[in-house]
């Protein structure tokens, strides 16, 4: 964690709607109820083992990634992966899925505009 500048903020959006929810989370490929488990860093590791991914492991990965896109002090490809890793842990523990899910959203428009 050492390696980001600040965290992530949460979205400036207040209400999404259950439909947008769903949509945001298919559109990650998450699977079942919309949840998000809590990681650990074992967690992130056992991915490699080609485990399930934990419930909301994407939606988190792809805040992160985002986020770390412009905040990184080092982005050698190691610590990028690290970084990562460690900030999707961290929104796990500290973002409900509702925060996730208007952050990505927030996100996706942000992409999306000319």
């Amino acid at each position: 964690m050492s390696n980001i500048t600040g965290r992530p903020e949460p979205a400036k959006i207040a209400v999404i709607s259950p439909e947008k929810k769903t949509l945001i989370w298919k559109g990650l490929k998450e699977q079942g109820a919309i949840h998000v488990e809590v990681l650990t860093p074992y967690d992130i590791y056992s991915l490699l083992l080609d485990k399930p991914y934990p419930a909301g492991s994407r939606l988190a990965w792809y805040v992160a990634r985002n986020y770390n896109h412009d905040h990184l002090r080092d982005r050698c490809m190691v610590n990028w992966h690290i970084s990562g890793e460690a900030l999707t842990v961290w929104l796990t523990r500290h973002w409900s899925a509702d925060e996730l899910l208007a952050k990505a959203l927030e996100i996706h428009q942000s992409k999306a505009k000319p």
